[in-house]
């Protein structure tokens, strides 16, 4: 991995201002969301998706002739506190998505960890090489059950589960939906019958209750609520719209968006 020094950083740092500095651009640091006007002409730059799943914005330096790449998540980092950013980036510091998902660029899952800790935090969710075992290697069939249980049959949240077991919520969507443990969650729903059939939504109250908050709150587009949450953007659409989780819908509105 390349470390800039502090003058490059100085620049990186300079160039993203000045990006976010022209007219058309804005960002929500807590969503996460980043909107970069063009330099030239109307409209706005499109994010990039690099081989390993980050976002990244070409940001081109007129006075040096050169463009160059910067992650969302570093830029996110950037504008919520640049001095820091260059101490962090100068100790070898690396930018960690908490949760896992490398597409929930919020600052509040945004931290700051050494390269070691960050690899063994990729391990832990399963985003190493050997992804499809990582999370097995960390806990038991019989944990597994019991978080499948958890969720099917008590109803706990995803988010609450993943505080109780010291895994994120990125480990424990993998185990609900049986993308790791297969053969446990195949068990799990051929004994649960009347769990299986009764749901069919991967979402809790709660976390209808976010999306509502995120949509009409944060004003966060539905697109990008979709990729946090792991469902459809029509899904979001309908939850947004009162379609689905009416009462939940009619709650929050009730409460006031």
């Amino acid at each position: 991995m390349i470390r800039l020094n502090a003058e490059r950083l100085q620049h990186r740092i300079e160039l993203v201002k000045e990006y976010m500095d022209l007219e058309g651009s804005n960002y929500n640091l807590e969503a996460g969301s980043i909107t970069i006007a063009k330099k030239a002409g109307k409209g706005s730059s499109k994010a990039s998706i690099s081989t390993d799943g980050y976002a990244n914005y070409s940001l081109r330096d007129g006075s040096r002739g050169k463009s160059y790449t910067v992650y969302l998540h570093h830029i996110v980092m950037i504008l919520a506190d640049p001095e820091e950013y260059i101490r962090q980036m100068q100790e070898g510091m690396t930018i960690n998505h908490k949760s896992g998902d490398k597409t929930d660029n919020s600052l509040s899952n945004l931290e700051y960890l050494t390269l070691e800790d960050n690899q063994t935090h990729s391990y832990i969710n399963g985003l190493g090489l050997s992804n499809r075992h990582s999370i097995e290697d960390l806990i038991s069939y019989k944990d597994a059950y019991f978080i499948l249980r958890s969720y099917y049959v008590d109803q706990e949240s995803i988010r609450d589960i993943a505080t109780r077991t010291d895994l994120t919520e990125y480990a424990v969507r993998k185990i609900i939906r049986g993308k790791v443990y297969t053969g446990i969650k195949a068990m799990f729903t051929a004994l649960n019958d009347d769990v299986r059939n009764s749901r069919k939504s991967t979402l809790r109250k709660t976390e209808v209750r976010d999306i509502l908050s995120l949509y009409y709150t944060l004003k966060m587009p539905q697109t990008e609520i979709a990729k946090r949450y792991h469902i459809s953007r029509s899904s979001v659409a309908m939850i947004c719209n009162g379609a689905r989780w009416r009462e939940v819908y009619k709650e929050f509105k009730q409460v006031g968006a």
